[in-house]
């Protein structure tokens, strides 16, 4: 696809095409200086960041810096073309990319795709797969923007390929941005508009809706803001409007030039040294690399003789800046996966892991980049250059599917034991715990779910997006489950905590005849008061929505936050309010906590002792974090407490990982779907108990577990 001939820019003199940074064929490069330093100064500052350096707790401004800097020489390369030939080629600039993105990107996702095979933990090989072909494809800013937001995945190790999704917003840019400036050559030809203008009027409006969509959107949900494209495409338009501004940029004073370069660099270092991971990102704070990088440029633009720019010239930062590609794409997977086989890494020793990718990334540059980036048989049809794009990334997908089908696969419908296996005799009412209690807790052996998959042993719902999630308080009445025409509702209220008793409940459910619908929220306890505004909010919402539509017959209500006075007057007043609709509410105890590493790898990493992963049961161990200001919630409103603990921990010391042959714990303290379906005659004998059934406890056995 490409412009017409008509849709030409007007001719600019070799001053400003100077000025652009050409890159021509290898061994007659035309390049600035400054730029490839100022490439060096954003590699280092992200270097010395993932390596733990402390005096650099903003070097992640590096990425924005990059940003910047491709976004100018990318559009100097378009309107140079456009201005040359009259017309801009699609298939050619993709060639391009392809040629100087792909062969050094492909050999970093095979290595790690292979290395990670080895050296990560199973959920983590899963995600690795899936992460290699995401970015394979350059969607894995999308993929992360989503896992950051999985309350499922908050055991999840940082993601191998994590600092891929720089390249993925690039990429998605630069779809589409060719496409913008066709449009507008296209535009300018029927409107007889001069093309420049047109084209920087179209890009600004581009630049200032990304910059405020920003700011508010890292305002309301920063943990998805920093991996959207949406929000960093302001920061690629800085660059992208400089190469509109070179020529009169070329007239602009020594001295100008001068303070413009040197304010720009100093902005940019103030950034790493002030900023930090504390700071809400990318938001309006992002202007200040963003803005000094441009500064830099622009001042590089009238001369190459200012102290920065002589600066930056220098030999070494010259050399790095013409292998930053290579060291950031091998600095990250290096240092993860050299934590993940070596937990108890130091600093000094990823010091020395950068220096490795340094080292790994000029032999790439020269074995890998350019022999294919300046081969004379690809580089003569922009065919040619697509087609071996498309077959590297193929092979990079097929690599990365291999490892994601190297992982076990789940069972949702496997049968389990759990809890049942812990009853002393199935035929007494009430059930005891066994006094053997070790006959039924294994040491090794195979497990259901197996610890690879654990984290996707999740209730159903979550596929139904059936969690509200942080940032949104409305209610989704769309939830409903078991039978939606039973005379009997039984709602679920609280975060998923309460939530991954949803397979028990179903199952309850089908018995009953009963309608279940679900408000959950993800870390929000049922309440009216709470220092998260959307989590009072949606739990006002809830409260609202009973008083116009009729509320629950019964409601179980359980959550995972520690106590605290506003959350517990706000749960009261939630909870009174529901009883006062007539809604018989029983309160669920919060499933024990384990420690801080997760209970799943550790059983993974010990297949022989499952001993080792066995955490204490006093204090938070049995009870649960949520636990007591639940007791205070149910003695405030005289509600029911249903305490089923002692069957995910048995009596004794230590809380067991597996119970029968099932794993226990899959997230965080989260409790398997598997191990919740051997509760199941658990929760439903309590119920009974509380005359909230059909079925007499007594009718209800051991093997009523779906």
């Amino acid at each position: 696809m490409t412009a017409g001939p008509g849709d030409t820019l007007s001719t600019e003199d070799t001053k400003e095409s100077a000025a652009g940074a050409q890159h021509g064929a290898k061994g007659k490069k035309q390049l600035r200086g400054d730029i490839e330093g100022l490439r060096a100064v954003a590699v280092g500052t992200v270097l010395l960041y993932h390596v733990g350096i402390p005096f650099m707790p903003g070097g992640f401004v590096g990425v924005d810096v990059f940003f910047v800097i491709s976004g100018f020489l990318i559009t100097s390369l378009l309107l140079r073309e456009a201005s040359k030939s009259g017309r801009i080629s699609i298939a050619d600039f993709y060639a391009r990319r392809a040629r100087r993105l792909l062969p050094a990107a492909s050999v970093v996702l095979v290595f790690t795709a292979v290395v990670g095979w080895f050296v990560l933990s199973g959920q983590d090989r899963a995600n690795l797969g899936t992460d290699v072909i995401a970015a394979t494809f350059y969607v894995i800013n999308w993929a992360l923007a989503y896992r950051s937001v999985d309350y499922l995945a908050e055991d999840a190790a940082p993601s191998s390929l994590q600092h891929y999704w720089s390249l993925s917003v690039e990429e998605q840019f630069y779809v589409v941005w060719p496409l913008v400036i066709i449009l507008g050559l296209f535009l300018a030809r029927r409107t007889r508009a001069r093309p420049k203008p047109l084209l920087f009027g179209l890009l600004s409006l581009i630049a200032l809706a990304s910059l405020v969509y920003s700011v508010l959107h890292t305002e309301s949900d920063p943990a998805t803001a920093y991996f959207y494209t949406t929000t960093r495409v302001w920061e690629l338009a800085i660059g992208a409007l400089l190469a509109f501004l070179v020529l009169r940029l070329t007239s602009l004073p020594r001295i100008a030039a001068e303070a413009l370069a040197g304010i720009g660099l100093v902005m940019i270092v103030c950034s790493a040294f002030l900023l930090s991971s504390g700071t809400p990102w990318p938001s309006g704070w992002a202007l200040l690399p963003t803005v000094g990088a441009a500064l830099v440029i622009a001042g590089g633009c009238a001369t190459q003789a200012t102290v920065t720019a002589r600066l930056l010239s220098i030999g070494p930062m010259v050399w790095i800046g013409g292998i930053s590609y290579a060291i950031y794409l091998w600095h990250w997977p290096l240092i993860i996966l050299t934590k993940a086989a070596w937990p108890e890494v130091r600093i000094r020793h990823l010091v020395v892991v950068g220096i490795l990718s340094i080292v790994l990334a000029w032999l790439t540059k020269h074995l890998v980049e350019d022999p294919v980036r300046f081969h004379p048989g690809l580089s003569a049809k922009a065919s040619r250059g697509l087609l071996f794009g498309a077959a590297s990334m193929l092979v990079t997908a097929l690599v990365g599917g291999a490892v994601w089908a190297s992982v076990p696969k789940l069972d949702e419908a496997a049968p389990v034991d759990g809890a049942t296996a812990l009853v002393a005799s199935p035929d007494a009412d009430p059930w005891e715990v066994r006094q053997d209690v070790g006959a039924v807790t294994p040491t090794s052996g195979e497990v259901t779910p197996d610890p690879a998959v654990a984290p996707e042993d999740v209730p159903a719902y979550y596929d139904d997006e059936c969690q509200i999630q942080p940032g949104d308080s409305e209610v989704d009445t769309t939830c409903v489950y078991g039978d939606p025409e039973g005379e009997r509702t039984i709602a679920l209220l609280g975060d998923s905590k309460m939530g991954q008793w949803f397979p028990a409940v179903v199952a309850i459910a089908e018995q009953e005849g009963w309608r279940v619908e679900l408000y959950l929220k993800s870390a929000c306890t049922f309440t009216h008061d709470s220092k998260e505004a959307d989590c009072a909010e949606f739990g006002r919402n809830v409260s609202a929505h009973f008083d116009d539509e009729g509320a629950p017959d019964i409601a179980l209500v359980s959550q995972g936050a520690p106590n605290g006075k506003t959350l517990r007057e706000g749960s009261t007043a939630a909870v009174k309010e529901l009883q006062d609709q007539g809604t018989d509410v029983v309160v669920l105890a919060d499933s024990p906590r384990p420690g801080s590493e997760p209970v799943y790898t550790c059983v993974e990493e010990n297949p022989e002792d499952f001993s080792r992963c066995a955490f204490p049961a006093k204090d938070e161990g049995r009870d649960g974090t949520g636990t007591p200001l639940l007791r205070d919630v149910a003695e405030a409103t005289d509600a029911p407490f249903v305490d089923l603990n002692q069957w995910i921990c048995p009596p004794g010391e230590q809380c067991p990982p597996v119970i029968g042959t099932t794993l226990v714990y899959r997230q965080g303290s989260h409790v398997t779907a598997s191990y919740v379906r051997s509760l199941t005659p658990m929760l439903y004998r309590s119920l009974a108990r509380l005359d909230l059934t059909e079925r007499d406890s007594s009718q209800i056995t051991v093997d009523d577990v779906p």
